[in-house]
């Protein structure tokens, strides 16, 4: 249903700034026409972000960004005394005079703790620690910030992985490798990812999540993890959302350089991996501008060649009879990462900023995967055989993600007011050529088939199980994909701050539009009956010319692709297109959004208020394909919808003292249900009489969720916090797949699964954050730094079906919520060698619901612990070695149906190692 908004978001802005103006006009303190900026360093010159610069007097406060400058452009005249907090360093202070001239005050340095001429630590593992509290203490919401030094402290090869040590993060695996992000225990595709400001776009058919793993960690200076949006960030997250920043030549105070090479090895693949990378960043003269001009460049290469050992039956189980079908599973990989970025800036003065951020990140998966299938004839328990089918299957793709983006735009301050314009583009898209979805090979036994073990499955068979000659060709099906998706955004933003009695106020207001649109195509080739088709060649001894090297147990002869592939392209392929799935899962949607924001902050001696609210209204139109199998007739369907949503939020701060601070927050937040879930495709299918129906639903509503967090925070004098973050969130419009058969419209349907919206979902937990540098030992146990963090949740929701003609409902927890997300690390650093040994943990979640009617067949992911190790030795000031360890205890993933005997999947990717020399100047 479509509903009009209750103010067109084009009038609404007009209106928002018309407000702002009026307000900035008639109120304030008068100011005099003077700056005051300067930069916060160490006594090497080395930046610090995220440092808190307060004007006492005023209540008036700045955080430096990466490139440790600050900047308050108009104050009133008179003497001040200029505070500098910043976690791991002394406080500072400095008096200042500002009178009618500019005042530009340099660096300030600042030292240790204990106000030594030791410079304040910046590098390392305890630098990067320093930097990322400094940005979580003095941000107005709660974020978790990981910086590229921290990163660089883990063997983490993608942005995915980089996230996964921050405190209520954890990462959903593809091959071992981290791909989404799950925050505070929600879904991937209920978080937002950003690059630099704008929204990035998915490379995958059906999903709004970014696979983050497309974005190799070398390209990043840091990441950040916003829980509480403020009005002025773009709706699309209830869990968090994910700011990715590029570097830039001012984040570090002279030109610099770094070349990075590497190769790796996985245990169960006897391969090397290579990856080179490098960063460089210069910075010129302009006219009389001196270090005006910053360019930045990065690209990183990674080539890795891994494999993995499955086990899994997809939850062929019929309890309690036994299992009815399982597979075992080899595959081999080979993954190439390649990424690029090159960034500039341009800063005439300290009032002005011009800036280009481009990104561009391409990720190939060539993977082959050889699948012995038993399927056997009736349930069976471990360690019973009977008579079956065995199926021989390859497939084998390569297939290739790529994201773009390109964000342009200006920052200028002018007297009380900064002004921002910003367009940004980004795109994405995943092909995957001509490639084998499955070619089968089967042979039928008498007797004697079977299954032993748990959680890696055994097969039980008769030796001519192992041996090619028993197998025919079945089928091969051929696949090809691709699908884009477009984002294109202009934002404008106005700021005004006057000084009042009672503190500092700040008024914003601003607007972005933004266009989105996604397309997905797909064609199918089933070729069968090839004897029909004239092939001799049937017996898998012609396509079969080695063993697969399968670890736990025997496997037998592989399929080789390139045989599969010289026998279709000897077909017609025209022939042999299945015209209703490859259309079926065709379709585009084009959504339109307007949004306008006002909010306002006010600083005070003790507490930071924000304070305002977001209109966002969205334009969705979107197409796709009926088929109707009674009538063999293809149609194609359209659907258009519009729709608005308010968002307010209320986030407070309030100072105990120097060292612990409350936060406490209301906000509105929403998501947008998946492509998938929307697209109008309708597929009316006719089996043994029955009636069977699958479809989108256009009209689902967004996912809305009022939130509410409370926390504590202490940082200590010198390097550590302890903090504990309670969260709340009431969640509606909940959305699962549902079967309507037998409902109002469906009456005479066996099946009717489409998506539908619940009533609400609850989700609750707190975060605890702990971080300590060991000192007063006065030995080696001085250079440990310990870290941890445990994240609790619970959440329940609830899925509504038929039950002989009556509407049914059952209680779950939220798909991908962990109980329990956890981090320990535990780093030793001397001048010369860094250690760390990090371990994360989460545990059992419902990874997805097999039958609404019954809980026994949902399908849970086991708990997951897995240890990492990283070693540096810093050889000389600009060369340095490293070696490190990933998935050190050889952890597999595991996953069962219902209960924990009953494997659904289990995979082993043994270990992989990674040496490595970095030159940097």
């Amino acid at each position: 249903m479509t509903s009009a908004p209750l103010f067109h978001p084009h009038r609404l802005s007009r209106a928002i700034w018309l407000g702002l103006c009026l307000t900035a006009a008639t109120t304030g303190t008068a100011y005099a026409d003077a700056a005051l900026s300067g930069r916060i360093t160490d006594n090497q010159q080395r930046l610090l972000p995220g440092a808190e610069v307060v004007i006492r007097e005023l209540n008036l406060s700045r955080t430096t960004a990466a490139d440790g400058r600050f900047v308050f452009p108009k104050l009133p005249a008179g003497s001040y005394t200029l505070q500098v907090r910043y976690v791991g360093a002394a406080l500072a202070e400095q008096a200042v005079i500002i009178a009618a001239d500019p005042l530009q005050l340099g660096d300030i340095k600042l030292r240790a703790v204990d106000n030594s001429l030791e410079h304040v630590e910046v590098t390392g593992q305890s630098g990067a620690v320093s930097k990322a509290l400094s940005r979580q203490r003095n941000a107005a919401g709660i974020v978790t910030v990981a910086s590229t030094d921290e990163m660089g402290q883990f063997p983490d090869s993608n942005a995915s992985e980089a996230l996964q040590r921050l405190a209520g993060v954890s990462v959903e695996r593809d091959q071992g490798e981290g791909r989404f992000v799950r925050v505070r225990g929600l879904a991937p595709d209920y978080n937002a990812v950003t690059y630099n400001g704008t929204s990035l776009a998915a490379p995958e058919a059906g999903r709004r999540a970014v696979a983050l793993d497309v974005i190799p960690s070398d390209l990043l200076e840091s990441v950040e993890v916003s829980k509480t949006l403020t009005p002025d960030m773009p709706a699309g997250s209830l869990g968090g959302t994910i700011e990715i920043k590029s570097l830039s030549a001012f984040d570090r105070s002279h030109d610099f350089y770094s070349f990075t090479a590497e190769v790796g090895h996985n245990s169960l693949v006897d391969a090397q991996s290579p990856k080179i990378s490098g960063v460089a960043t210069r910075l010129f003269d302009v006219g009389d501008n001196s270090d005006s001009l910053g360019i930045a460049f990065a690209a990183s290469l990674a080539k890795r060649k891994f494999g993995s050992d499955n086990s899994e039956t997809g939850g062929k189980w019929d309890f309690p009879a036994g299992l009815e079908e399982f597979e075992l599973r080899d595959y081999q990989i080979s993954r190439e990462r390649l990424g690029l970025a090159l960034n500039a800036d341009y800063r005439p003065d300290s009032l002005t900023e011009y800036y280009v951020r481009t990104l561009y990140s391409r990720f190939t998966d060539d993977e082959s995967r050889q699948a012995l299938i038993t399927e056997l004839d009736k349930a069976q328990l471990a360690g019973v055989t009977g008579k079956g089918k065995l199926v021989r299957e390859l497939k084998q793709r390569e297939e290739q993600q790529s994201i773009s983006a390109l964000v342009l735009g200006t920052k200028q301050q002018q007297g009380a007011y900064e002004w921002q314009l910003e367009a940004g583009s980004s795109q994405a898209d995943e092909d995957t050529p001509f490639s084998i979805s499955g070619a089968a090979f089967t042979q039928k036994f008498k007797a004697g088939l079977g299954f032993q073990g748990s959680d890696m499955l055994q097969l039980i068979a008769p030796d001519a199980a192992y041996l090619a000659d028993g197998y025919n060709i079945d089928e091969v099906e051929m696949g090809e994909t691709y699908t884009k998706e477009q984002e294109h955004n202009v934002r404008a933003d106005l700021s005004r701050e006057f000084i009042a009695a009672d503190g500092v106020w700040q008024l914003k207001t601003g607007v972005k539009i933004s266009q989105r649109e996604k397309t997905a195509r797909e064609t199918v080739w089933a070729f069968e009956d090839f004897a029909d088709a004239g092939v001799k060649a049937l017996s898998l001894s012609q396509y079969s010319n080695s063993m697969v090297d399968f670890a736990p147990s025997r496997f037998g002869p592989a399929i080789n692709a390139a045989s599969i592939y010289s026998l279709v392209n000897s077909l017609d392929r025209d022939d042999y297109i299945d015209d209703v799935e490859s259309a079926i899962n065709n379709f585009k949607a084009d959504e339109q959004l307007s949004a306008g924001y006002l909010m306002a902050q006010w600083e005070g001696d003790l507490w930071h208020l924000v304070a305002g609210a977001r209109y966002e209204h969205e334009q969705r139109d979107s197409s796709g394909i009926r088929y109707d199998g009674e009538q063999d007739t293809f149609t194609a369907t359209n659907a258009d919808t519009s729709h608005g949503d308010w968002l307010p939020a209320l986030i407070s701060r309030y100072q105990l003292n120097d060292n612990s601070q409350i936060r406490a927050s209301y906000s509105r937040s929403l998501v947008r249900p998946n492509f998938a879930q929307l697209a109008p495709a309708y597929l009316l299918e006719e089996d043994d009489g029955e009636l069977e129906a699958s479809f989108g639903n256009p009209e689902l509503k967004s996912l809305t969720s009022d939130n509410l967090d409370l926390g504590f925070e202490h940082y200590a004098d010198g390097l550590g916090v302890l903090s504990a973050m309670v969260f709340y969130k009431d969640i509606q419009h909940f959305i699962y797949q549902a079967d309507l058969a037998g409902s109002a419209g469906y009456e005479n349907f066996a099946v009717a699964e489409t998506y539908r919206n619940g009533d609400k979902a609850r989700l609750s937990g707190i975060e605890l954050n702990a971080v300590h540098q060991v000192s007063g030992f006065g030995n080696w146990l001085d250079q440990l730094l310990l870290s941890a963090n445990l994240t609790l949740t619970r959440s329940d929701a609830s899925l509504g079906y038929l039950d002989d003609g009556k509407w049914q409902q059952r209680d779950i927890t939220l798909p991908s919520q962990s109980d329990r997300t956890a981090n320990i690390a535990i780093g030793y650093e001397t001048e010369a060698l860094s250690l760390r040994l990090a371990a994360n943990y989460k545990s059992a979640y419902l990874a997805e619901v097999g039958e609404l009617d019954d809980a026994a067949y949902d399908v849970f992911a086991d708990d997951h612990l897995q240890l990492d190790f990283s070693s540096k030795y810093q050889w000389s000031d600009s060369v340095q070695l490293y070696f490190n360890i990933v998935n050190l205890n050889d952890e597999p993933y595991y996953a069962y149906t219902g209960q924990r005997y009953a494997n659904f999947q289990y995979e082993q990717y043994g270990r992989s190692f990674a040496l490595g020399l970095q030159i940097s100047h």
